[in-house]
């Protein structure tokens, strides 16, 4: 057990324990992400990457320094971790796509087809070039995912409960929100009867984003830095991304 991760002093006074405040935190986040995916067409991008960077500000509006020292913002990276991370998120998503492919192929049961159909929801996005469409979506998958959710997950919400839980458990609560947030990617999406959900695969892309956030919690503690996990988060993303626009990407959209 450690010590209770450090609030800044008008926060303290709102939420009687760095718990309380994580949780209302993840959904109004969520909810940004939820919005971006359920609500109108024409706003599905700008929330989402909305709730992203709004992630990056937690630490400077609710934590203290030494809070943000708490949760590895400030403490320099080993490079040797550093590569290392940045291969581990990399073969994750590999791992992740090779085995949508061999259990659903390039169906919408494919968790990385779920996001493909994200991106082509706009139709002037859909008919740019791809190596264009590629980078457009690329870069803010390297740069706001990446930080905001490590900083958010692997930082504020373990480090909230390690001095309730073993390092462990904490790195499962995290897991746990992390992955149910990523349901929203895949598992539960809008088609044509409304909000449908697809148990099977869902409950199997929610089981490989609770193993990758456990992965990003071991790099970010051996690397005794967030910037391992963040690392490691956009080399993930971007090899994701590498397989959506150059072995899923399909021409149609589906009805999200």
């Amino acid at each position: 057990m450690k010590e209770p991760l450090e609030l800044s002093r008008p926060w303290r006074r709102l939420f009687p324990t760095p718990l309380s405040l994580v949780l209302v935190l993840f959904v109004v986040l969520t909810g940004f992400r939820a919005y971006g995916y359920f609500g109108s067409d024409l706003l599905q991008g700008p929330p989402i990457m909305i709730g992203f960077v709004l992630m990056w500000f937690v630490p400077l509006v609710f934590l203290t320094r030494y809070g943000r020292e708490q949760i590895g913002l400030h403490q320099p990276f080993s490079y040797r971790w550093l590569l290392l991370g940045i291969l581990l998120g990399a073969a994750a998503a590999a791992f992740c796509y090779l085995l949508g492919l061999l259990l659903y192929g390039k169906s919408d049961q494919h968790w990385f087809v779920s996001v493909a159909y994200a991106f082509q929801t706009d139709e002037r996005i859909a008919q740019l070039p791809r190596h264009i469409a590629f980078i457009a979506f690329t870069v803010p998958a390297m740069l706001a995912s990446p930080i905001g959710e490590e900083i958010f997950f692997r930082g504020v919400t373990e480090e909230a409960n390690r001095d309730r839980l073993s390092g462990r458990g904490a790195a499962c609560f995290a897991a746990a929100l992390f992955a149910l947030a990523h349901l929203i990617h895949h598992g539960i999406y809008r088609g044509q009867n409304g909000i449908e959900v697809m148990p099977v695969s869902g409950a199997i892309w929610f089981a490989l984003m609770f193993a990758t956030s456990l992965l990003f919690s071991y790099l970010r503690r051996k690397g005794q830095s967030i910037w391992t996990a963040i690392a490691a988060h956009a080399a993930f993303n971007l090899v994701m991304n590498v397989t959506i626009f150059y072995s899923l990407f399909v021409s149609t959209p589906r009805t999200h």
